[in-house]
């Protein structure tokens, strides 16, 4: 799947040369937490977020820079004009990961998690065509078809065990499932107490089974 998939195309976003205030209000009216900001050719310059405004004189009154000018550091004038610039460009973040419509949504939710961001601007050929959120990867979770296995229990357990075997690599010597009535019973040894779960977490991720019995047993190492 590839963000031109889930993307939402119409996209609200805001200018550098836009007031602080008007771009909360913004964010505020339609109930999100960021804004991709534009500039006049339709690219993306920069993203401002709700995180951009935590330490806004506005919340917490920013304490003078008593030092004389040769002993103020780049990083107090950064923090200053972030803290009392009046626009956009003075509080948002201008160094913007994004994407392009091709690219793959495992890759986007990476992206998200690793950066520690809530949304990704999608652009082709520099210009903003969509976004992709959150909100946007967790509707994939909801929308997900279950795998299902079959009622018969002889075939159910055989799809348990060849996905046991492809998905934890644990074989029939390592483990010994059995299915009655839908039932799955799991036994044997593995080496650790998260194999165990694991393999708890693969029978009941599958929709079909009337039920599952824990028999495996944890190595002392």
């Amino acid at each position: 799947m590839q963000a031109k998939d889930i993307m939402s195309t119409t996209v609200i976003s805001t200018s550098p040369s836009a007031s602080v205030r008007h771009a909360v209000a913004i964010m505020l009216q339609n109930k999100i937490s960021g804004l991709p900001v534009i500039d006049d050719d339709g690219r993306v310059c920069g993203m401002v977020t709700e995180g951009d405004m935590l330490l806004r004189r506005e919340i917490r009154p920013s304490p003078r820079i008593n030092r004389s000018a040769g002993l103020i550091s780049e990083i107090d004038l950064e923090r200053y004009i972030h803290s009392n610039g009046w626009c956009v460009a003075d509080v948002m973040s201008a160094d913007v990961i994004v994407a392009s419509p091709d690219s793959e949504v495992a890759d986007i939710s990476e992206s998200l998690q690793t950066h520690r961001i809530k949304r990704l601007p999608i652009v082709q050929n520099g210009v903003l065509v969509g976004i992709v959120s959150r909100r946007d990867i967790l509707r994939i979770i909801a929308d997900a078809p279950t795998t299902v296995l079959a009622r018969d229990d002889d075939a159910m357990r055989l799809a348990i065990r060849t996905r046991l075997r492809s998905d934890l690599g644990l074989t029939s010597q390592k483990v010994q499932v059995s299915v009655e009535g839908g039932q799955v019973t799991v036994g044997g040894q593995v080496e650790s107490e998260l194999t165990r779960k694991a393999v708890r977490a693969l029978v009941e991720s599958l929709n079909g089974t009337a039920g599952y019995i824990d028999r495996i047993r944890v190595t002392d190492l």
